[in-house]
């Protein structure tokens, strides 16, 4: 029961919030918000000291010492729990106990959950020391919401599950923002928005709560601070400039680039407010001139992005980007004709690609996007303030145009041409961008139930500030209704860790995590490389590489599957090298044993004409550890020394329905074995043209 740890960790972090509250004289979720960064920034500077116990101690006296200050305070002033009974505290705390309780012995499911944050986490937790990237096996990325997991995972011990109740926690600080200003008064307005974003999150997102992917922190960390700039009340110049800077920081580095791109939007999000709010935006030519100047701006700004990533990648521009980027980069080789493919995938992604994996809803971006337009011209007809209403959907249509031009320059560029032209993981990209415009119109719709102030010129056509409120609290509850209409059968498996029948491969991940835990006994310490000629599950091999890091084969450069045509590298087919390099690869990578996690009869049939092995091809199935025999530093043979599946038949002894047949090795259906290994082996190599490749699950 160590995850109930997470509690304590939980009024430690609102220490050091409150801490903030009374020396910055900031609101309690606006300390919130800048604890999370406090954490990031202390963890990093220490793990560069070589041990987080630093870190980690100072952020248990900070915490301490704000809980008892807020305390003597509170006592002297009489008022106790003041700063402590606002809305945004006890949702957190609801939210707290959601991820405790729902993300109950919750495993790692998705890609770049294993390779990335899981990975990362457990070794910083592990280790007591910054990332070694070579050491873990995985590309360099910036890694801020790890050092928020940590500093969980210090107080619960590595725990899975502790690290998607984290993610959750700090993607509601993010989510919560916009309503630092509010007090225990208004707390049914801000229910009210909670409850819908918490439902439209699963009609919008591929996963929407039970995730470590950082698109969700992105985009509400980002959507959270435009809301809160504008529902700040009076200039506060020292706490708006801190929040900002924080708060676009962090968000640099919560999100590799993306981050960089939604900090930027940010920043064209307080421009445009701050014209909004300009006294002669009620001017006709100002506006005509400030839209001019406007499209011009975000033509060069779209313009010279888009060309100075391209020169980035054709090379022009070395030195600016780690080595994990350069190989990227180097493997991108963009082209005329993947360009045309790409940017056409896109178009028809953006009109046609529906958000959600598993929601009712059919929510596409250009269609969500016409309903945030409509509910804007709502607004402006609801409050008389028409010129901003058309201001904001301007503004919303030039993010969406810079989005766009991001994405396609990044699949030109970063992705391989299978992986462009596809545009894959697209559904989470877009849907950083729409949880973000949702968040801005949900705090416009809001506000306008709480303010009647008109702007200068335009008469304001609901005189009656009760009549717009009610048609207000009705518009929430229709959004409410909408989006609730989303939630169907697979939302405890796609929301919490219940149901785990309802997950396509969660029978692979137990058993890959139960053979990888024996691979790990057997092999002490030894280099493994991995196997594993089945292309429909990613599974294994992400459970693999996680837990095994470097000492196993790295799926991003070496081959985990090969083929009579060569191998295949993640997810991409290659002519070389092929099974007769295998014998190369493993002398250059010192790799003491090969685990067969899955075997065919192309492997079954072969491996015995490169390698002298203690097995007949007969004998070969699923779950096999090799030791690797080596003579005079070659590779020379394998002999089999354990077998971790038990129920696992010989591949050359399945017929067609699936019982054994004595050696049979004749074929099937009149089929050569080559034939054989052509058909079955090749099946499900090209993902397909409408899905997503990590959106299996």
């Amino acid at each position: 029961m160590k995850i109930l740890m997470m509690i304590p960790g939980f009024f430690i972090l609102s220490g050091i919030a409150v801490l903030l509250v009374r020396l910055l004289r900031v609101r309690f979720g606006e300390g919130m918000f800048l604890a999370v960064s406090v954490v990031m920034a202390l963890l990093f500077l220490s793990g560069k000291t070589g041990t987080f116990f630093y870190g980690q101690a100072v952020l248990l006296v900070l915490g301490i010492i704000g809980l008892l200050w807020n305390l003597v305070a509170e006592i002297r002033g009489r008022d106790i729990g003041s700063a402590w009974n606002v809305p945004v505290f006890w949702i957190l705390v609801l939210v707290l106990l959601y991820g405790m309780v729902m993300f109950w012995h919750a495993p790692l499911q998705h890609i770049d959950e294993f390779h990335l944050w899981g990975a990362t986490v457990r070794y910083m937790e592990k280790q007591d020391r910054l990332v070694d990237w070579m050491e873990i096996g995985i590309a360099g990325q910036f890694y801020a919401a790890s050092f928020f997991q940590l500093f969980f995972q210090k107080l619960t011990g590595y725990s899975e599950q502790g690290m998607y109740a984290a993610s959750f926690l700090m993607l509601w600080i993010g989510l919560l923002l916009p309503w630092s200003f509010k007090g225990k008064k208004e707390w049914k307005s801000v229910l009210l928005y909670s409850m819908i974003l918490f439902v439209s999150l699963y009609s919008l997102y591929l996963y929407p709560y039970k995730t470590l992917y950082t698109d969700l922190p992105a985009a509400a960390w980002a959507g959270g601070l435009a809301g809160w700039w504008m529902n700040r009340k009076e200039e506060r110049r020292k706490q708006e400039t801190i929040v900002l800077a924080a708060g676009l920081l962090t968000l640099v580095f919560l999100k590799s680039y993306v981050g960089a791109l939604m900090a930027l939007i940010v920043a064209l999000f307080l421009l445009t407010e701050r014209i909004i709010e300009d006294k002669r935006f009620s001017d006709r030519r100002f506006r005509v001139k400030t839209g001019a100047v406007a499209a011009a701006l975000l033509f060069l700004v779209a313009a010279g992005a888009g060309a100075f990533l391209l020169l980035i990648c054709k090379g022009y521009v070395p030195g600016i980007f780690p080595a994990s980027v350069k190989k990227l980069l180097n493997a991108g080789e963009p082209s005329i004709q993947k360009a045309v493919r790409v940017m056409g995938a896109l178009g028809n992604a953006f009109f046609g690609k529906k958000l959600g994996g598993a929601s009712r809803l059919e929510l596409y971006p250009f269609i969500f996007m016409l309903l945030f337009f409509v509910l804007l011209i709502g607004l402006g007809w609801l409050t008389g303030r028409m010129n901003a209403a058309k201001a904001r959907i301007e503004y919303l249509i030039a993010t969406a145009v810079l989005f766009l031009v991001f994405l396609a320059a990044s699949y030109i560029c970063l992705f391989n041409y299978e992986e462009a032209v596809i545009v894959r993981g697209i559904k989470r990209y877009f849907s950083i961008l729409m949880i973000y415009d949702l968040m801005i119109v949900l705090t416009l719709w809001f506000s306008a139930g709480e303010s009647a102030t008109e702007e200068s010129g335009e008469t304001l056509l609901l005189s009656r500030v009760t009549t717009r409120r009610r048609m207000v609290q009705a518009g929430a509850l229709g959004l409410l209704l909408f989006f609730s209409w989303g939630i169907n059968d697979k939302f405890l498996s796609s929301a919490t860790a219940f149901n785990d029948y309802q997950i396509s491969g969660s029978e692979d991940i137990a058993e890959a995590n139960a053979e990888v835990r024996k691979v790990s006994k057997a092999v002490q310490g030894e280099r493994v490389y991995f196997l594993n000629q089945h292309t429909d599950n990613e599974y294994p091999q992400n459970i693999a590489f996680y837990h095994l890091g470097r000492q196993s084969s790295n799926y991003l450069s070496d081959p985990w599957r090969f083929t009579e045509n060569g191998c295949e590298i993640r997810i991409q087919e290659y002519d070389t090298p092929k099974l007769e390099n295998l014998p190369q690869i493993l002398a250059e990578g010192n790799y003491q044993y090969i685990w067969l996690y899955a075997a065919d009869e192309y492997l079954a049939e072969n491996l015995e004409t490169v390698f002298a092995m203690n097995v007949t091809p007969d004998q070969i199935s699923d779950g096999q550890l090799y030791k690797v025999r080596y003579e005079n530093g070659t590779a020379a043979g394998l002999d089999l020394v354990k077998q971790m599946n038990q129920n696992a038949v010989p591949v050359l002894r399945k017929n067609t329905d699936g019982k054994i047949s004595a050696g049979d090795e004749t074929g099937t259906a009149g089929q050569t074995a080559s034939e054989r290994s052509r058909s079955s082996g090749n099946a499900g190599m090209e993902p397909a043209a409408d899905e997503d490749v990590d959106e299996a699950a």
